[in-house]
């Protein structure tokens, strides 16, 4: 900050700390009065966080947040799952109508019964159930909006179809069904890409971490540390150019989480172990961005979307000047040189409800989780099934995939792979802890001290192998 910034914050009795006053801000007036309505008289790394929305900005190097769960309180009632719902299937029809350009004419439910048998009808509605006809093996479908529920029938019907999307249609009314022609779910564009002559960017993605776990893989992790530093040689013309460093989740192990964890806790109290990542992340020179969200290992509650960290359990980590926190799930922009990237960050607790419920994904291969990925993607909405995972019923829906992501990266099944959809990346991060009791119970495998890494110029991307001494691109085999 300049100097005359810092001298009117002190005139407005605002004390303000090292670590923020290197910090460019635009709009100083506008700080002063958002702290003031906040009760605010200390602006440090947190504060600042809070009332500048999280946004940082170094020269032409911008990282704004577009989407982020701020705390709000849901109504857990009859009236508040109606509101939610409700915004959620405005939402998304709105998404259905964009993609389809407008040109359609849907009807209400409710007014299918005017439509003369053998007339063309058009539909948006959420499907409430999918069941298939023993006899011919149709595929009946019960849609619903506001006004009412209706069948929908059709001959071939994919995978990709699951309770509680919202769906177009267009078919021809026979007796009280609807027989289809055409299906459409809200899907995502294709994002065009155009030459541009920016610089190389980088951003590490990263997830699971476990601090805490007697089965952390410290030693990896602390090599990754070491390469962020510039201090090993091999792919050092990557770590100087890394600039965003994501950690998605699952930060520390927590306590009681699982059966028979605290046997294999080395940090037995939660805040100890933000306090002992604070030591590591620390060491992550300050030039590189942190963006840290939750996942359900953290010492927050399980619905989604999950609000950022608390200060009460990892307030250590808010010192880290850094370092930007965001909900589960969120979305930032990073913006330099011409190139915007939309970034979108889920743990991903909810993958795993259909790795349990689609035969084909059940042995959880990176295509299974990519395909799950994809699911996602195309329904606009990070947990298109309700029951896929613990929902927050909010007047607003933070799940709705409302901005078409470059990136969209997850967590949580300890696996590492990139794909694509759509010239969307897709990225899963690895995890930095050894294999557990419970998952070798069910035969789950991890794979450990990978690195995914998107060169933000172009999307291109590769991972990166911490787990030995020397680091190597990894091949996507079990470790």
């Amino acid at each position: 900050m300049k100097q005359e910034q810092l001298d009117l914050l002190a005139q407005n009795g605002i004390l303000v700390t090292t670590s923020v006053k290197d910090k460019d801000i635009d709009d100083i007036d506008g700080l002063i009065k958002k702290m003031k309505e906040k009760n605010l008289l200390i602006l440090d790394s947190k504060s600042l966080h809070d009332v500048l929305g999280f946004e940082y900005s170094e020269g032409d190097f911008k990282i704004i947040p577009s989407k982020n769960y701020g705390g709000e309180k849901s109504t857990s009632s009859p009236q508040g799952w109606v509101d939610y719902f409700n915004d959620r299937f405005e939402q998304l029809r709105n998404l259905l109508i964009a993609r389809l350009n407008g040109n359609l004419r849907a009807i209400s439910i409710s007014n299918i019964k005017s439509i003369p048998q053998g007339g063309e009808v058009e539909i948006i509605g959420m499907i409430l159930d999918i069941s298939i006809s023993p006899i011919k093996k149709y595929t009946i479908i019960t849609l619903e909006d506001k006004t009412g529920t209706c069948k929908v029938i059709s001959k071939n019907i994919g995978e990709e179809l699951v309770k509680d999307q919202v769906i177009f249609v267009r078919g021809k009314k026979i007796n009280d069904a609807i027989f289809i022609d055409e299906i459409n779910l809200p899907d995502i564009p294709i994002k065009e890409e155009t030459p541009n002559q920016a610089d190389d960017v980088y951003t590490v993605f990263l997830s699971d971490i476990h601090v805490g776990s007697t089965l952390f893989a410290e030693k990896p992790f602390n090599r990754l540390v070491s390469w962020l530093n510039g201090s090993i040689d091999q792919f050092s013309e990557i770590s100087k150019k890394v600039k965003v460093v994501v950690l998605n989740g699952d930060l520390v192990d927590g306590v009681g989480i699982y059966p028979e964890q605290e046997g294999e806790l080395s940090i037995k109290d939660v805040i100890e172990q933000y306090n002992y990542l604070y030591e590591i992340l620390d060491k992550i020179p300050k030039d590189k961005k942190l963006i840290i969200t939750p996942g359900n290992h953290d010492a927050t509650h399980i619905a989604e979307p999950q609000p950022q960290l608390d200060p009460y359990f990892a307030g250590k980590l808010y010192n880290l000047e850094n370092a930007i926190f965001l909900s589960n799930p969120s979305s930032f922009n990073v913006v330099y040189d011409g190139v915007k990237r939309n970034i979108l960050l889920y743990h991903g607790f909810g993958l795993m409800y259909y790795v349990n419920t689609i035969q084909k994904y059940n042995k959880m291969r990176n295509e299974d989780i990519a395909s799950i990925m994809t699911l996602q993607l195309k329904s606009r909405h990070i947990a298109p099934t309700h029951g896929s995972t613990q929902i927050m019923p909010l007047k607003h829906d933070y799940l709705v995939i409302d901005e078409t992501p470059d990136i969209y990266a997850t967590g949580h099944v300890h696996n590492a792979f990139i794909s694509r959809y759509k010239n969307t990346v897709l990225v899963n991060s690895s995890c930095w802890q050894l294999q557990t009791k419970y998952q070798k119970k069910y035969g789950i495998f991890p794979q450990v001290a990978k690195a995914p890494i998107v060169n933000l110029k172009n999307k291109h991307a590769f991972t990166l192998d911490f787990l030995n001494e020397e680091i190597g691109v990894f091949n996507g085999e079990k470790t």
